[in-house]
């Protein structure tokens, strides 16, 4: 890899951030038949699009490139302190490229203060790794809920 650099995520990469999304589909299938409610929305959770453009003009949301492939992308909620997508692509190093994302995120959030982030709950190889990733990172599993209709489990990072 050449050198790795994190650059605001903006509207011309909405197909490159749903690319790597769609990386994850088959995990999220294993769980709920239907994508409608994860990528439109429902009655609680905005559509992805929505949600993508909001966090692009908030700019909270940052993408690891490498030249001009996509290695990864962090969004995150200053308001709330928490991580709200994570992502490395398949066929990436993944701790280097976590390392790199979840680093950035830290330095944006308030780190005196707990930080969440939720897990879809896949038993899926590229899940667990994401899942020790994140313990890595010092995050405890807390409870389960549901994300536009796909279980996850909520992590928390307590203050350091």
């Amino acid at each position: 890899m050449e050198d790795i650099l994190i650059k605001p995520v903006t509207k011309d990469d909405i197909g490159i951030w749903m690319d790597l999304s769609r990386e994850y589909d088959e995990y999220i299938k294993e769980m709920v038949t239907d994508l409608t409610h994860w990528y439109e929305g429902n009655e609680t959770d905005m559509a992805f699009t929505d949600y993508m453009n909001a966090k692009i003009e908030k700019n909270e949301a940052f993408m690891a490139i490498d030249g001009k492939d996509c290695l990864g992308i962090i969004a995150f909620s200053r308001t709330y302190n928490r991580i709200t997508f994570f992502a490395v692509a398949h066929n990436k190093e993944y701790e280097l490229v976590g390392e790199i994302l979840m680093d950035h995120a830290f330095n944006q959030l308030n780190t005196s203060l707990d930080i969440s982030i939720n897990v879809i709950k896949s038993p899926a190889e590229h899940v667990r790794k994401e899942r020790e990733f994140i313990k890595k990172c010092g995050f405890v599993f807390t409870n389960e809920e549901l994300e536009n209709g796909v279980p996850v489990d909520k992590m928390i990072k307590q203050p350091s």
